[in-house]
């Protein structure tokens, strides 16, 4: 699935790089980039690189925060979590954000940012 977001960043005419040390990921706006650490274990690595397409979508500067952040979160839960793998993940799991981040391979703040985006979703 990376190999399949990298390919949509490229497509978008981003580049993707790979960094040793510093933050989990960077958008950098001034060279089309997104840069990921190396070493993240998968679901990190691609909730990184998820999150920094939001950005790179939404034009952000660099230093980004706050509203930013929380809406490149909102990006990557969407881009990343299908409403009906959600589903049945949860009917199996229930709505433990730990489980189903294992399950459907993001991480749990992935998740919790979904459920946050689809509070009652589900209800009758």
């Amino acid at each position: 699935m990376i190999d399949d977001l990298i390919a949509t960043a490229e497509a978008r005419g981003y580049t993707v790089a790979w960094h040793r040390g510093g933050p989990k990921a960077a958008w950098l706006p001034h060279c089309h980039t997104i840069t990921l650490r190396l070493g993240a274990d998968e679901a990190h690595t691609l909730c990184a690189l998820a999150h920094e397409l939001g950005h790179a979508h939404y034009g952000d500067p660099p230093g980004h925060h706050g509203a930013q952040e929380l809406r490149a979160d909102r990006f990557a839960a969407q881009l990343l979590v299908s409403p009906s793998e959600y589903r049945t993940a949860e009917l199996i799991y229930g709505a433990h954000p730990q489980l189903l981040a294992t399950e459907l391979g993001v991480t749990k703040h992935i998740i919790e940012t979904w459920q946050q985006l689809h509070t009652n979703v589900w209800a009758a």
